[in-house]
């Protein structure tokens, strides 16, 4: 699949050489996520991650991402409820304080946006996820969602697991300042 021209400059604005490695400045970045409890949105943020990024301007469908996130770190901005999120049930981040989104560097292009595939490990378990990305006019800034279902990686067991009372489908979102 072609990369749409405009996805091409967006990468090539970033003036670099043929390939160039990235961090998150993660003090500038936000990674959120969304779920529905009861039919009502419950948003949250994780406070704590890192990450790289790896664009080559030869190949920029081989586009790489790397994210670690800290899941203890999660705010819902209530406090028993995330207590409860971090605990056994759902992202039991004592046993797994870590998650990992890694990409495959097979990104596809749709429109100005590129979609690109990679493996969640979360809880435990490793399941393919795709990231929707964008990239603002300088290239330093990359925004992006995705989505997959909660119990593929056992969040919310016993009482939890019912998806009339907590939906499967999550969302994460992201805006990702590069440096």
């Amino acid at each position: 699949m072609k990369l749409s021209m405009l996805a091409l400059i967006v990468l090539a604005s970033i003036r670099l050489a043929d390939a160039a490695e990235f961090s998150f400045d993660a003090g500038n970045s936000q990674l959120g996520f969304t779920g529905d409890y009861g039919g009502e949105a419950v948003p949250g943020i994780f406070r704590q991650f890192s990450g790289k990024a790896s664009f080559d301007l030869t190949q920029p469908l081989a586009t790489r991402f790397v994210t670690d996130i800290e899941v203890g770190s999660l705010d819902t901005d209530y406090p028993d409820r995330d207590d409860t999120l971090r605990g056994p049930e759902f992202f039991d981040s004592e046993q797994f304080p870590n998650a990992r989104w890694a990409s495959t560097g097979d990104c596809s292009a749709a429109g100005t946006r590129l979609s690109c595939p990679g493996t969640l490990t979360l809880k435990g378990q490793s399941h393919p996820v795709a990231l929707d990305i964008g990239f603002s006019a300088d290239g330093r800034i990359v925004d992006g969602k995705a989505a997959f279902p909660r119990s593929q990686f056992s969040i919310g067991s016993g009482d939890w697991a019912d998806p009339e009372t907590i939906a499967d489908h999550v969302e994460v979102h992201f805006k990702l300042q590069l440096r």
